[in-house]
């Protein structure tokens, strides 16, 4: 695997931090620039930041398993990125082992420690991933949407969604004098919560 440059001064701002940091904290206090990512001239911001966040989740997901083997955890988010001493009697050892055995995701600790999406990442396959983040982010806030316009919770399923449709487009069908504004409003959001959530 490739040398990290983030490693050694990362593990060296988590042993000298007591607070936890965030990920944008973390890049403040390491002061790399764009320049030291060797980008061309024709490259974009969102590369030069990929990169760079590419950099700090593979360097601490390496360090995880070093700084555990001290006995200490690293708690890695964008949000909170925290060096937790685990033989410190003033933790809360039940609390600690909770953070401890929280799930991970096995697969975002694969993909940041594989080198090849660093090493492969380029302008087209950064705006790529930033299309598909949109476009599910998009989804989201749209399901929501339609969700709401059916006076419907979060998280509701298909037969419920159905059975509300069904309600609402008898009572808002403009043979039955309802306004056609309000029933293809109603409609345009069963058929968008139809495409996400209808069973094949």
């Amino acid at each position: 695997m490739q040398l990290n440059p983030f490693l050694r001064p990362i593990a060296k701002l988590l042993r000298s931090h007591a607070a936890p940091l965030s990920e944008y904290e973390l890049l403040q206090q390491l002061a790399f620039t764009d320049n030291d990512l060797k980008l061309s001239s024709e490259s974009s911001g969102d590369l030069a930041l990929f990169r760079k966040h590419f950099l700090v989740m593979n360097a601490l997901y390496q360090l995880q398993p070093i700084f555990k083997d001290e006995g200490f955890h690293l708690v890695i988010s964008a949000l909170k990125i925290e060096l937790i001493n685990c033989n410190q009697p003033s933790n809360d050892q039940s609390n600690l082992q909770e953070i401890i055995h929280q799930p991970g995701d096995e697969k975002i600790k694969a993909y940041y420690l594989n080198w090849d999406e660093f090493a492969q990442s380029d302008q087209e396959s950064v705006e790529t991933l930033l299309n598909s983040f949109w476009q599910r982010y998009f989804a989201t806030d749209e399901e929501f949407s339609a969700l709401n316009t059916l006076g419907l919770e979060e998280g509701s399923d298909w037969p419920t969604i159905r059975s509300r449709y069904r309600q609402l487009a008898s009572q808002h069908h403009p043979d039955k004098g309802g306004k056609s504004a309000r029933f293809i409003e109603i409609r345009e959001a069963y058929e968008l919560l139809a495409c996400i959530k209808r069973p094949v």
